[in-house]
């Protein structure tokens, strides 16, 4: 939005160079980002015209400038011959469009979620059948690199550990060396793993997303849907 503003301040420089010269830019109308193009110049055009603050927040489409700088400055000039579609119309196109744009972006999410479930399905599949991967009742997959002889946490326990967080494309999303936690307050699958290890033991948790953050994910850097894996160092059980 800020680079968005940043540009209307050089677009409203220019178009008004162009009232100033008498020029008017000629509009086409060959695609969706003409219209939407078009659409906005004429709603920025009126606002502008009546020294007005503008609310439009344009989405992370290329805009077509000509289509754009035609319509603002027949608009701000109140130039009835050259302006093609009347604000309401203008109004009620980035309207429809708008709910069209959060359509399409729900269906590319439900898309990547599908994705990324299934693909998380595969790489578990795999995993479970390496050596020493136990699987649970849950789903959770628990490998112990090295088996703990100390205290079990339990559940209200805190933790003192040493961990690594990987996507299953082995992109890293997280790390901590030396972090105490309450077992209670983490994902469900970190915090059976963490309970099934003894302290000075290590393991790898492999977990599905309804084990992890679910469809919602986490941030930016674990998508919805995502299966992920832990290297885990238990340092001590704090009761």
């Amino acid at each position: 939005m800020k680079k968005f503003i940043l540009g209307m301040v050089a677009v409203i420089a220019m178009a008004c160079s162009f009232v100033s010269c008498g020029n008017t830019p000629k509009a086409t109308f060959n695609d969706e980002i003409d219209s939407l193009s078009y659409c906005y110049g004429v709603l920025f055009g009126d606002q502008y015209s009546n020294f007005q603050d503008s609310n439009v927040v344009v989405p992370d489409e290329i805009m077509n400038p000509d289509n754009f700088l035609a319509a603002f400055i027949a608009a701000f000039k109140r130039d009835s011959n050259n302006v093609k579609i009347s604000v309401e119309d203008a109004r009620n196109y980035l309207n429809d469009f708008q709910q069209n744009m959060q359509v399409r972006m729900q269906q590319k999410r439900d898309q990547e979620l599908a994705e990324n479930k299934t693909k998380g399905a595969e790489f578990m599949a795999q995993n479970a059948q390496k050596e020493g991967v136990v699987v649970t009742e849950s789903g959770l997959q628990i490998q112990m690199v090295t088996e703990g002889t100390g205290a079990q946490p339990k559940e209200g326990d805190k933790v003192l550990v040493n961990y690594k967080g990987t996507l299953i494309d082995g992109t890293q999303f997280d790390a901590n060396d030396s972090i105490e936690f309450n077992v209670g307050g983490v994902v469900p699958g970190f915090r059976e793993g963490i309970m099934a290890m003894k302290e000075g033991g290590k393991a790898i948790i492999t977990m599905p997303s309804d084990l992890a953050y679910g469809d919602r994910g986490a941030g930016q850097n674990i998508p919805g849907g995502s299966t992920l894996q832990f290297e885990v160092d238990l340092l001590k059980v704090v009761k």
